[in-house]
């Protein structure tokens, strides 16, 4: 019998293991909710779509769940509670916050140059903002950013955003269209891709010139103080599959939106051909990425300018939006770019973009 035991031992730990092998990938997945700050799937989306598909994620050790929520102010709010880890906001709801005592930070600059900003029809007699005094702006909710940048163009203009404008939900882009051919609202402040689906839906729209604001980052990555400091790998982790995620959709767009289909076939517009709806998707996830580009020589993905985001924090204040300065150090981190970058699977992404 003691000749034995040895044996049958290690025959059970073999079976174990062998029986663990199988099931532990699945276990080992740190499972992370990334909270999205409109209330449907847009085509910002994509590189999450490409980095799930392509198992990129799964690479790092993580299944990411993404979450909808209304705007940015409530993803942070949702940030700081730990509802999600991370969510992917604009900066001026951080700052809000951070003067209140929630501490989040932006560790990750997704959208390099703003997206968000007033437009009209095109045949609209508003020409810039001062023209918006008595007129109402659609948003998509009372918590998005675009609730920020009217208030804040308004009063740049000279206007009173409490008095001179009147800021209302209008909804998704075929809601405010409507809206807008019954002249129930005069101006939208959404984002880029609203304005190409709102003329997708037969209301060609302008945006009002608004040089300052133009250089201005837009939705980034953002965990709460304590994540950024006790989860720094995971965030490392996330961050780095989102990149290979962007490099890819840059390089090939159709191909991205082939595959951000397949994973949110919602998106997909129906009562059209799939050739024509993938131009459709394929023509919107173009405009979204033109915006993750980088530059200028030496850039890291998802580094953060800090001149750049200390002039967005001081328009913030002058529009009344901030109640008191605030370092944009306290609002964006670059502690992370140099690990996401370091170990930055591009072959990885060059090889799927070969196949």
């Amino acid at each position: 019998m003691r000749s034995n035991t040895p044996l049958a031992t290690c025959l059970a730990v073999y079976s174990v293991l062998t029986a663990t092998s199988f099931v532990s990938p699945a276990f080992a997945l740190d499972k992370v909710r990334v909270g999205w700050c409109t209330s449907v799937i847009t085509h910002g989306v994509a590189p999450f779509a490409v980095a799930t598909k392509l198992g990129w994620f799964k690479q790092e050790g993580i299944e990411v769940e993404l979450v909808n929520f209304p705007g940015s102010s409530d993803c942070i709010r949702n940030v700081a509670t730990g509802e999600v880890l991370v969510a992917v906001a604009t900066a001026e709801p951080v700052a809000i916050l951070q003067q209140t005592g929630v501490k989040t930070q932006v560790f990750y600059t997704a959208y390099r140059r703003n997206i968000f900003g007033v437009a009209v029809p095109v045949d609209s007699s508003i020409k810039k903002y001062a023209d918006l005094k008595d007129k109402k702006i659609g948003v998509t909710s009372m918590a998005s950013a675009g609730v920020v940048l009217a208030r804040s163009g308004a009063s740049d203009a000279g206007l009173d955003p409490d008095r001179d404008i009147r800021i209302v939900v209008s909804g998704q882009p075929a809601q405010s269209v409507v809206l807008l051919q019954r002249k129930d609202i005069d101006a939208v402040s959404q984002w880029d891709t609203q304005y190409t689906l709102m003329g997708l839906a037969g209301q060609p729209m302008r945006m009002l010139e608004d040089p300052e604001i133009e250089s201005f980052p837009a939705n980034s990555l953002v965990a709460s103080a304590g994540s950024i400091k006790n989860k720094r790998d995971l965030l490392v982790r996330l961050a780095r599959a989102y990149t290979m995620g962007v490099v890819y959709t840059l390089k090939n767009t159709r191909q991205a939106a082939t595959i951000f289909q397949d994973v949110y076939p919602q998106i997909v517009p129906t009562g059209i051909p799939p050739a024509e709806a993938l131009d459709r998707n394929a023509t919107l996830l173009k405009t979204v990425s033109e915006k993750w580009t980088l530059d200028n020589p030496g850039e890291k993905w998802g580094e953060s300018d800090i001149k750049i985001y200390q002039k967005y924090m001081d328009w913030l204040v002058r529009a009344k939006i901030l109640k008191q300065p605030i370092d944009a150090k306290e609002v964006a981190t670059n502690d992370l770019v140099e690990d996401i970058n370091k170990n930055l699977d591009l072959a990885s992404v060059e090889q799927a973009l070969a196949r």
